[in-house]
């Protein structure tokens, strides 16, 4: 078997940490996240970020179990599944919330199968690392076939907490924004377009109160697959030969990602858990939590990446 390197996000496994359908038991803990570029304190599930693998059957009920040991109140809410509001999980909404040191009991039938995530809806907890993946297998067959799977869940990390962000951005919007352009850039633009038409173009940009560099809310992210970053190198294994199903999940708090697998095209065949009518791409984008599920059919015996790189093209998974 060869490897099969996948880029970016934060994530989890299939299989590391895999749980039985039916009851289910989650803590909510400090946990500490180390990217490979930074390390530090997060939230996690189960000791972990991300959390467990929640695997599910269409048709039967769950019981979930939610212990929350931090300091504070937390939540848990289930991105994408249909159930009774009473068990949605967001704080003040439809219901108190979790508070510090108890435990809240979620009960919910399973209606849809696909590819699913789990989030903490409470205060900066999710871009902290409170995020885990869900998988649905369906009562019926799915209309293709697949030999192994991989759950691919993207993050985007940051040195700071999410609190200490936000202070930060209503300080001032563009206190991230590391790649603002500068006098040197306008003479260029005024060499390359004239005069005339490089200030026009920059009266229209401060017309709108904007930069064409503001793509992204924040940079100095780091993305992770599967809670890894880079330079960590999270890997699956194949068989030459073989269909590989790739669930991608996007649990960044503002991160669109671009994906791609050079030397290998992707056929789509979910997206948010529904099934789509198969289309073949060598590319896509997927933005802050959506789901794609694709199916790729690796020929040949060597390691592949799977790459995916910010919108704003300040960083990348691998």
């Amino acid at each position: 078997m060869r490897n099969f390197a996948i880029a970016l996000g934060a994530a989890l496994v299939l299989g590391a940490g895999a749980v039985s359908a039916g009851e289910y038991q989650i803590t909510v803990d400090r946990v500490q996240i180390d990217t490979g570029d930074f390390t530090r304190t997060g939230v996690g599930f189960n000791g972990a970020s991300p959390g467990p693998v929640l695997r599910f059957r269409e048709g039967e009920d769950v019981t979930i179990r939610v212990t929350n040991n931090l300091s504070e109140s937390t939540s848990i809410h289930w991105h994408g599944l249909i159930l009774p509001f009473q068990q949605d999980g967001v704080p003040g909404i439809s219901y108190p919330g979790i508070p510090t040191g108890e435990t809240f009991t979620y009960r919910f039938p399973i209606v849809q199968s696909g590819t699913y995530w789990f989030h903490s809806h409470t205060g900066f907890q999710e871009p902290d690392g409170a995020y885990g993946a869900i998988v649905i297998e369906p009562k019926e067959p799915e209309p293709y076939a697949w030999d192994r799977e991989y759950v691919v869940q993207l993050a985007d990390a940051h040195p700071h907490s999410g609190n200490r962000i936000m202070r930060n951005l209503k300080m001032m919007p563009d206190y991230y924004n590391r790649k603002q352009r500068t006098l040197f850039d306008f003479l260029g633009d005024a060499e390359d377009k004239g005069f005339g038409a490089a200030l026009s173009d920059r009266k229209a940009w401060g017309d709108m109160r904007m930069m064409p560099t503001d793509i992204e809310d924040l940079q100095g992210f780091t993305p992770l697959i599967n809670g890894k970053g880079p330079a960590q190198n999270w890997t699956g294994l194949f068989s030459p030969g073989e269909r590989v199903r790739l669930r991608f999940i996007n649990s960044s708090a503002m991160t669109y990602f671009d994906i791609r697998i050079p030397g290998l095209e992707m056929t789509v065949v979910q997206a948010d858990g529904n099934e789509v009518q198969p289309v073949v791409v060598d590319e896509f984008r997927i933005a802050v939590a959506e789901t794609f599920d694709v199916i790729v059919e690796p020929k040949d015996d060597r390691a592949y990446t799977i790459f995916a790189e910010s919108m704003g093209r300040t960083a990348y998974g691998r």
